[in-house]
């Protein structure tokens, strides 16, 4: 009775470990989403095949089923085979009408410039180290350049944070 319970026990530990590696990529899924398509499934599991058979010839290499010229000569065959099958499928993804067109270099550059002036504002307003004068987020405890506590108080005034001890504010001068 423990000996079925252990391996009961021992396959499950085995699947749960195992699943990640048979489970799809979520980019895999995405793309192939709602596939209808009978050509693109067939090309599907072209690419699929021409990976387990590179898997398999990677095995028989290892354990020594294969000689390195057959083995060479195997490996070229299938990576030309694959890359066609590839090459097939990204031309029949993208002549889809509703794949997604890729966006113009200036819409990313605008997109950029936009992040990059959202983060600027962000920083003027940021808390600063009272130490080194490094931005900090409110919820950190200790300065991410110098090492310095940011805790203590803020003065009331002006928000400035305090270092331990300090009796008045360095910025503005106010009574802690």
């Amino acid at each position: 009775m423990i000996t079925i319970v252990i391996a009961l026990l021992i396959v499950g530990v085995v699947a749960i470990v195992a699943y990640p590696f048979f489970k799809p990529s979520r980019a895999e899924v995405a793309a192939f989403a709602g596939v209808t398509d009978p050509v693109l499934e067939g090309l599907v599991s072209q690419r699929d095949a021409m990976y387990s058979a590179i898997k398999d010839l990677e095995n028989d290499h290892a354990t020594g089923k294969l000689s390195d010229a057959d083995y060479r000569s195997l490996r070229a065959k299938y990576e030309a085979k694959a890359v066609a099958i590839l090459q097939e499928l990204d031309s029949a993804v993208g002549s889809k009408p509703n794949a997604r067109a890729p966006r113009d270099d200036d819409a990313v550059e605008r997109e950029i410039a936009r992040l990059r002036r959202a983060a600027a504002h962000a920083e003027r307003g940021a808390l600063k180290c009272g130490k080194c004068g490094t931005p900090h987020a409110a919820e950190d405890v200790f300065c991410a350049k110098c090492g310095a506590s940011l805790r203590g108080t803020r003065c009331p005034a002006c928000g400035k944070r305090a270092a331990l001890g300090d009796k008045f504010c360095s910025k503005c001068g106010k009574t802690l």
